[in-house]
């Protein structure tokens, strides 16, 4: 019960993009880019800073609201 309990936060966190929660971090992205060569989920580097792009997956803000109701 707790793995299925597990991998449904994961996916929910992830897909709903919850900061601190999603498993969609910098070191994934850079595996992903490395591996499979997705040119839509590089980084983006930015003078000092390093930032990722929103995920296709990820949820826009008006429906994660439409989603909590």
């Amino acid at each position: 019960m707790h793995i299925k309990k597990n991998v449904f936060e994961n996916i929910f966190n992830t897909i709903m993009d919850v900061k601190g929660k999603t498993k969609d971090n910098i070191r994934a992205i850079m595996d992903i880019t490395l591996f499979y060569h997705r040119k839509t989920m590089e980084l983006v580097y930015a003078r000092s800073r390093v930032t990722k792009l929103k995920a296709s997956f990820a949820l826009e803000k008006n429906t994660q609201v439409i989603v909590y109701q």
